[in-house]
């Protein structure tokens, strides 16, 4: 009886499973993407120091700027003061006012950028001094210049106080830029060789993840060409290697069923052959023997080749038979 037919796969391809193709530009975009978000963050982390770095040198410039024009600014009062001491004219007092004024307003500046306030702080407390020394009677013109080279001489002081204060910190700034531009590079390398080192093992995941069911199609393949038809066919992985293993299996099942058709077929045929064939050499054997009669030698001889043909026949049935079982 011979078997149901082997139905023959549908091919169909499961809508959440990537193809071959699709995985290996995934992985590709993967390592890509992971490769690129590395090189952005040290690129951020570059711009971020470099900010700094220019913020830190546009601050001590204005810093060192200011500290310069504080220094020009002293002087001017001390100019206007003692001018204003000898020739008691108006038009001096305003400028040393003016003076104070634009003093005032850069050491708010220069808090802003950093300054110590108790340098600003001891700064701005010697000009009321300096103005009471100003506001007081003609008559003590030797007391308030002498008033006047105290107060001046602390302002010197304090000025050569907020140069090496504003020298201090550009200093320190240097040196914390140094230490954020190493942490940047250090973070910048670990950043990096995490990133490759990550590519690489997902490289090597998708290598044996993809190389895995192939070396199998390859096995199944093998076990075709070698008649084995014991071991089913199941291949994992992308979907098109998975459409591929299903093809293989019904390629397996129909190759079994054509053996087994073949092993049935061969079976009936020689069954059907063999009875005969022996009827045949039992016959011959008889006329041989003289049973029907004696025979002639022409009869003789064609009772030898006639067994002789049999006997061949029988021979090259069980041949096939053989070579039939050392397949199976």
């Amino acid at each position: 009886m011979r078997a149901s037919p082997t139905p023959r796969p549908t091919g169909l391809n499961h809508p959440l499973r990537l193809s071959f193709r699709q995985t290996l530009l995934a992985a590709f975009l993967l390592i890509a993407g992971l490769l690129a978000a590395a090189s952005l963050g040290g690129l951020f982390t570059l711009e971020r120091v470099m900010g700094q770095s220019r913020a830190a040198t546009e601050s001590a410039l204005l810093l060192t700027a200011d500290a310069r024009q504080l220094g020009e600014l002293r002087v001017a009062m001390e100019r206007s003061a003692r001018q204003y001491i000898v020739l008691d004219d108006p038009s001096l007092l305003r400028g040393f006012a003016q003076a104070t004024d634009d003093a005032t307003r850069l050491l708010g500046e220069m808090r802003r950028h950093d300054l110590p306030v108790e340098l600003s702080t001891q700064w701005l407390a010697q000009l009321p001094p300096i103005k009471d020394a100003l506001d007081s009677p003609r008559s003590s013109i030797q007391q308030r210049q002498e008033a006047l080279d105290g107060r001046f001489r602390a302002l010197d002081r304090l000025n050569g106080q907020i140069a090496e204060a504003v020298r201090r910190s550009g200093v320190a700034r240097n040196a914390a830029l140094q230490a954020e531009l190493e942490a940047g590079r250090a973070s910048v390398g670990s950043q990096v060789l995490g990133a490759i080192v990550l590519a690489a093992l997902l490289a090597l995941a998708f290598g044996v993840w993809l190389t895995r069911p192939l070396k199998r199609l390859e096995r199944a393949i093998a076990g075709l060409g070698e008649n084995r038809m014991d071991h089913p066919v199941d291949i994992g992985g992308p979907n098109d290697l998975r459409s591929l293993g299903r093809r293989l299996e019904w390629l397996r099942l129909r190759l079994k069923e054509l053996d087994e058709d073949k092993a049935r077929f061969l079976r009936y045929t020689s069954h059907e052959l063999k009875t005969p064939l022996a009827a045949l050499r039992e016959g011959v054997a008889l006329l041989e023997d003289g049973v029907a009669g004696p025979l002639t030698a022409d009869q003789r001889a064609i009772a030898r080749i006639l067994g002789h043909n049999t006997a061949t026949l029988q021979n090259q049935i069980e041949a096939v038979l053989r070579h039939r079982n050392r397949e199976v």
